[in-house]
């Protein structure tokens, strides 16, 4: 099956896109593999979805479903595959499960780096230009 593919140009739409944090790329998480990186990118595309909707908890935190099987579908990768990558991703710190019960998907809390690059929204009046 052969798909056809446009020319991105200066008149082309822009793509919807998953934001992929710059400090997945440092060195101190050069052992992460890739399709953890991709994982983690998803669930906080879908926090920033959360974080717009409201769905914040009382103390600020937001936390999401992201179960095995949609990571299965998303990463087209076995339940072992997944299931090792969602243990990557705890082992490193990037993220908390908490486990709700037998047959209930786990609750996620996304965590960075204490030393990541982030961005601040801009003040009024501040020069978009930087």
């Amino acid at each position: 099956m052969t798909q056809n593919f446009l020319r991105f140009t200066t008149e082309s739409l822009s793509a919807s896109y998953i934001p992929f944090p710059r400090f997945l790329m440092e060195d101190s998480l050069a052992d992460l593999s890739n399709d953890a990186k991709v994982l983690y990118a998803l669930m906080l595309d879908r926090a920033s979805i959360s974080k717009v909707n409201g769905f914040i908890e009382a103390d600020g935190t937001i936390r999401l479903y992201f179960t095995v099987e949609q990571a299965q579908k998303k990463l087209h990768r076995s339940r072992q595959c997944v299931t090792r990558i969602f243990r990557e991703l705890e082992y490193s710190g990037l993220i908390y499960r908490k486990k709700q019960g037998l047959g209930k998907p786990a609750l996620i809390t996304l965590n960075y780096p204490s030393n990541a690059k982030l961005i601040r929204p801009k003040e009024a009046g501040e020069n978009l230009s930087g």
